[in-house]
């Protein structure tokens, strides 16, 4: 998709991952609404990009709808979204409780279902001729290989990768393209300092979230051939996953649309 004159929505755009995304993207020519459940973090990266910014709990389908219908008044469309939040949840599945697993299913999947659904709704409510767009989930490394750590973490992002695999064959007569971007370990807010440092002392490299934006531009500029694409973001740059195949009788079934 040609970025430049197009309308872009960012959730999470008030730091880390979002928030190099939201300026990547204004450098790239394009308008941006930026969408955090931080009101003044919103307002501060939308005032650097001449930007829209919109407070919204994206675990909320409410507040998520209100939030591209205020892009769409103000910007006038939604031409891509980068859905982009993220939790981490207790290790100890014996010890976790309701309230934490419903919230980091709110954060991290059903704000991807609700985001999807309102970026559908507003490319197909388009009156202005334009057709198609494109549709950005962060998952993580953590949605391809899993992670003993976080294992509510894993089962979210998994369900990111497989959301947007299944999508992008669903979409594609609509010219609506769709990727997942699964960065290792990132330097952001979401890992404490004393865990960056010991990281730094053991040799391991930590993503800068500007590498993370770049492949945000990567998938959202490439072909509709690699609509369901998950791109894993390493330190030394984003490339396209490959998943094992699994023959057998039911590609049948799994390839209908």
């Amino acid at each position: 998709m040609e970025l430049r004159g197009r309308v872009a929505l960012v959730t999470g755009g008030g730091s880390g991952l979002g928030q190099a995304t939201a300026r990547r993207l204004a450098a790239e020519g394009m308008r941006v609404c930026v969408v955090d459940i931080d009101r003044e973090a919103a307002t501060a990266v939308a005032e650097e990009v001449d930007g829209l910014a919109v407070a919204a709990d994206v675990s909320d389908s409410t507040q998520v709808d209100a939030a591209f219908a205020a892009c769409i008044e103000r910007l006038g469309a939604v031409d891509l979204a980068h859905l982009n939040t993220g939790l981490m949840g207790p290790p100890d599945m014996g010890t976790v409780t309701d309230e934490q697993y419903a919230r980091i299913r709110g954060v991290n999947l059903d704000s991807l279902v609700f985001g999807v659904r309102a970026t559908l709704q507003a490319i197909r409510g388009r009156t202005d001729g334009r057709r198609g767009g494109t549709i950005v989930a962060t998952s993580s490394m953590a949605g391809i290989e899993p992670y003993p750590a976080g294992p509510l973490y894993t089962m979210t992002k998994f369900g990111i990768v497989g959301f947007v695999r299944a999508l992008a064959p669903a979409l594609a007569d609509e010219g609506i393209t769709t990727h997942a971007i699964c960065p290792g370990l990132c330097d952001t807010p979401m890992i404490a300092e004393e865990t960056k440092a010991a990281f730094t002392q053991a040799g391991v490299d930590l993503i800068a979230p500007e590498q993370v934006a770049d492949a945000v531009v990567l998938a959202a500029t490439s072909g509709p051939e690699l609509s369901g694409t998950c791109w894993a973001v390493h330190p030394t740059g984003a490339v396209a996953h490959e998943f094992a195949d699994a023959p057998g009788p039911h590609k049948i079934v799994m390839q209908r649309r």
